[in-house]
């Protein structure tokens, strides 16, 4: 994977998973472009990471997308690799009505699913120009261990996640209906994470620790360098024909991965499918 990028921009990346990878390609010499909502983060990481690019980006805000997506490309034309990453993470009981709002449950949904589709919608066409010019494109998809396993814990997170994960393989299916030099050279990768230490679960950790019952019933989480470590191996992996990995899983997000293309990859293969 690592001769497919020259220019990647990471949506959500001031901090976690994003972060992590932002700063894995900035040393490996790529141009890094960053999005985040936080000005501040942004800032720090953009004097911290020399060369770095950032833009201030809230995904929730949808009106304002295909305005930044147009600037981003209008700036750096050369962009081949865009990793959707952006998300949010809630832990509420239906149960009570009191522990979300209306508003919540729409922004997670929103942040997590209807965003990446509609940026999707605005990059693909730029992503397939690419390709056809005979150069190496490439989407990037986190989703989540949660994708194949669904926890109660967090009972939006998990469906939007699932949703991501039939966004990636939907996408394939367009792209093989596509001509031979997209279908070539333009890659739509899954990138799913177990459960690892980051902010992402920082307002709600104690509470399913709690759930979980503590002590040694408790999911651990893997340390963040371990899961980038890890997961970048994997990303840098490429088949007989130079193509990467579909799906890019570490620990029990690979077990999820395995369990899904044993069960429905021959039935996929049966209908004439690749995805």
């Amino acid at each position: 994977m690592d001769r497919r990028i020259s220019t990647i921009l990471i949506v959500g990346a001031t901090s976690g998973l994003g972060e992590g990878y932002a700063r894995r390609f900035h040393d490996m010499g790529k141009k890094v472009i960053i999005t985040g909502r936080r000005a501040d983060r942004l800032s720090a990481l953009k004097q911290e990471l020399p060369g770095i690019e950032t833009r201030q980006m809230d995904v929730a805000d949808l009106a304002s997308l295909p305005r930044q997506v147009d600037e981003i490309l209008k700036a750096f034309p050369d962009l081949d690799t865009v990793f959707l990453n952006a998300g949010i993470q809630t832990s509420f009981s239906f149960f009570d009505p009191s522990s979300s709002s209306d508003d919540a449950i729409a922004t997670e949904i929103t942040t997590n699913l209807t965003s990446s589709i509609i940026l999707t919608r605005f990059f693909m066409p730029h992503l397939q120009s690419i390709a056809q010019s005979g150069k190496p494109a490439n989407l990037l998809i986190t989703t989540s261990g949660l994708a194949y396993i669904s926890f109660g814990f967090y009972p939006v997170y998990c469906p939007t996640q699932a949703a991501r994960h039939s966004f990636a393989v939907a996408l394939r299916q367009q792209i093989a209906a596509t001509d031979a030099e997209v279908q070539k050279n333009l890659a739509v990768v899954e990138i799913a994470p177990p459960y690892v230490d980051t902010a992402l679960d920082a307002n709600h950790r104690a509470q399913v620790n709690a759930m979980q019952g503590g002590g040694d019933k408790l999911v651990r989480p893997m340390a963040l360098e371990e899961y980038l470590d890890k997961s970048m191996e994997g990303l840098m992996e490429l088949d007989a024909k130079g193509r990467p990995k579909k799906e890019v899983g570490v620990g029990i997000a690979q077990r999820g991965i395995d369990a899904w293309r044993g069960a429905f990859g021959p039935m996929l293969e049966g209908l004439g499918i690749d995805a």
